[in-house]
């Protein structure tokens, strides 16, 4: 299948959901993504499932990094308050921009980035709001470097990541490289929309980028 003529952006649309991004991808990231739209519920199958949420350290057992692709089944970001196993996997629409969860607490994983925890940047989305609800990535902008974020998998595993900087971006200057490029081991970025809300638009005029790297992984002792 034909490269995107365009970098994928995050969704667009109002009542603050995400908003678009604007950028290009070097030839590299347009080699490696194909155009289609697909959005399917993450598979949360496997012979061992994965921890619901955060193990303490006494309960784990590390893995060695990076890791295998794997289906996502849980997130724990503790900072914000954040944990869920409502989770989806995005593709493109027909204009290359990238889908968005169908509901406020879905987060959503780009299906043609890294699954967590393999080499290269795994990306998530998911509302700020919609429809008059918080939605999953609604304190986002709060994070602050050195908190975590563990991703839990469909193998048993739990990839762990500290995030490194929060980054508020304006539409026209998103930094689609640095999101979606590839990176020499596991990274993590969490999107969502942020900024001021443009009534006339009905959409948000930033984004809010979370940008991590993977620290360790485990499974359950």
């Amino acid at each position: 299948m034909a490269a995107p003529e365009a970098p994928p952006e995050s969704p667009s649309g109002g009542r603050g959901i995400l908003d678009r991004v604007t950028g290009r991808f070097t030839a590299l990231i347009l080699a490696l993504l194909a155009v289609g739209v697909l959005v399917a519920f993450v598979n949360s199958g496997g012979e061992e499932p994965a921890p619901a949420r955060s193990l303490p350290p006494a309960e784990r057992v590390s893995v060695p990094v990076p890791l295998p692709a794997a289906q996502i089944t849980g997130l724990d970001v503790p900072s914000i308050g954040l944990t869920t196993q409502d989770l989806t996997s995005l593709g493109l629409r027909d204009d290359n921009s990238l889908d968005v969860p169908r509901s406020a607490a879905t987060v959503g994983w780009y299906q043609r980035s890294a699954s967590p925890g393999e080499v290269g940047p795994a990306v998530l989305a998911a509302h700020v709001n919609f429809r008059g609800e918080e939605g999953a990535f609604y304190r986002l902008g709060q994070m602050a470097p050195g908190q975590t974020v563990e991703v839990h998998r469909d193998d048993g595993t739990t990839a762990v990541f500290a995030i490194d900087r929060v980054e508020q971006v304006a539409k026209d200057s998103f930094p689609t490289e640095a999101v979606y490029g590839p990176t020499p081991d596991g990274q993590i970025r969490l999107i969502t929309c942020g900024g001021v809300f443009n009534e006339q638009t009905r959409s948000y005029e930033d984004n809010i980028v979370v940008f991590g790297h993977l620290t360790e992984a485990y499974r359950p002792a």
